[in-house]
This record gives structure tokens, sequence and C-alpha cells, in this order.
């Protein structure tokens, strides 16, 4: 059985002298086997326990705290903000090109079939050039398809104008990233298509109408005591026509112009009557010039 070293020296019997040098310590750590006061940790605190301050600091100004998604939707419903700054709205992604951002919008359209008309609409989530190029299509072809009735000529102005609106939710965002397939072009703008003649329509008809009421009105209702007038079309069927008095075509001098619905009874037997009804019923007592 082998017997330990004497105290003070090696196994290999030579002599151990105590080291000069006090043993290292690691700065900030207590000595082995000294007490830690108050039970502290030997490694200091856990910068991140319950009531310290983060030693990151807050984060920046709009942008998400640490650990949390930079993309979910925030408390009361406000969209979150894609590039440059402009909001993603409620549509998500475009439905037609699947690029961001984009907005929910719907564009209309109108064709009009003289005693029945079409209402045209495609709702969806809208990029600024997707939107741009539906709104120019549909709004050009109601240009030139809408007009064709009585009441789709108030109609038509009524969807453009709509249009017109949801184009300048379009014009607000930029230009769409993350497509999975290529935007829709918006084209030429919509005064640079042949379908905006269209617009010439409406505007012939109020051409129209502005001379029409400019024109003197030559019809025997217009007629008034002292008029010529010139009378076509034979008995059953007169054509009596206001006229200079210096035309060759004057034949009657009007001597009295009565209203209301006579049936022939509204002059004595020294005039000639002409006797018309309608929305005004009157009576003209006619004398032959020559």
């Amino acid at each position: 059985m082998a017997t330990p070293p004497p105290t003070g020296q090696a196994p290999n019997g030579i002599p151990q002298h105590p080291s000069p040098y006090p043993p290292p310590q690691q700065a900030g750590f207590p000595a082995q086997g000294a007490p830690v006061p108050g039970g502290q940790n030997p490694y200091g605190q856990n910068p991140f326990s319950a009531g310290n301050q983060n030693p990151y600091g807050a984060p920046p100004a709009g942008q998400a705290p640490y650990g949390q998604n930079p993309f979910a939707q925030p408390p009361g419903g406000q969209p979150q903000y894609g590039q440059q700054g402009a909001p993603l709205g409620a549509g998500g992604t475009c439905t037609l090109c699947g690029g961001y951002p984009a907005v929910r919008a719907t564009v209309r359209g109108h064709q009009g079939f003289l005693v029945m008309m079409r209402f045209l609409k495609l709702p969806g989530n809208f990029c600024r050039s997707c939107g741009m190029a539906t709104y120019r299509d549909m709004t050009t072809k109601t240009l030139y398809q809408g007009w064709w009735g009585i009441a789709s000529f108030i109609v038509t102005p009524i969807t453009v104008v709509m249009n017109l609106i949801t184009r300048g939710k379009f014009s607000k965002l930029p230009e769409p990233t993350g497509s999975v397939r290529p935007p829709r072009d918006p084209g030429r703008p919509i005064f640079q298509r042949a379908g905006a003649l269209g617009l010439l329509v409406p505007l012939g008809v109020i051409v129209a109408i502005v001379v029409a009421a400019s024109l003197p009105n030559h019809s025997a209702s217009s007629a008034s005591p002292g008029d010529c007038v010139s009378v076509t079309g034979g008995e059953l069927n007169p054509d009596v026509k206001v006229v200079d008095c210096t035309s060759t075509d004057a034949r009657y001098t009007v001597v009295k112009k009565v209203s209301g619905d006579h049936n022939g009874n509204a002059c004595s037997d020294a005039y000639a009557e002409y006797d018309e009804s309608g929305s005004d019923d009157f009576a003209l007592c006619l004398k032959p010039l020559h």
C-alpha cells in the first residue's frame, strides 16, 4: 500500500514552494469562496429581467418593437405603409397581377340601346397600373357606347364622373411591386384614343338644340294679328306658316287669334278659319290679301 508524500513535497519527491503571486481573479467577480453580499448574483443582474430597461434602447419611431411582426395589422384597423409611404389600403394585393400596394375599388361602364340600357361594373383590388388600365378602357367604351338612349343620355355622364373619382384613388398609389403576373399596361390617355370622339355625340345634340331655339318660329302657333301667312296642303290637311308680307308665298293676313277649341266657329263668315288642336288649342281668323 503506497503512502502519501510528506506535506509540502510533490509526489516525485521535489519539494513544493508557495507562489509569491496571489491566485488570478476575474474582474467584477468575487474571490473564490468569498461570500456574496445580500445574495447578489455574482454574474451581475439579468438585463432582461422585469423592471430593468432594455439595454438596446427603444426602437426608432414608426418601427415595430423587437420580436413583433412589422407587417402585422395594428390595433384600430389602420393600414400599414408600403413603399414611399403610400397606404396599402383595404385591398391587399392586386386582383389582376398580385402586386402591391393595392386599393379596393369598382370601375363602371354603361351602354345605351335606345329603349334599353346596360350597367357594367368591375369590382376588385387594383394596383396603380391595373387600375389605370381598367379605368381608361371602361371609360373610353362608355364615351361612345353610352349615349344611345334617352335615359342613357343622363346615366353616361354620371358614370364618367364616378370613374373619375375612382381614378383619383389609383393615382395616389406608387408603382406596384411583388407582382406574380405582369401588371396591365395603362396605355394611352383617354383623350388620345379614338373612342373619346364619342364626346361629340352629346356636344352635337346640345348644339342642335341651341341652334333650333335660336331659329325664328314660323309655325302657325307663333302667328299674331297683323302677320301674313302662307297656306299649303289643301283644306283637309292645311299647313300654315308665318311669312313676310312681301313674300310671294303670302296668301292671308291674320285678323284675330282665338284660344281654345272652337271647331270652325271662332270666326265670322267674312274670314277663313284655321283651327289647331294639341297642347295649345287656338283658331286663326284669316283675311285674303288679294
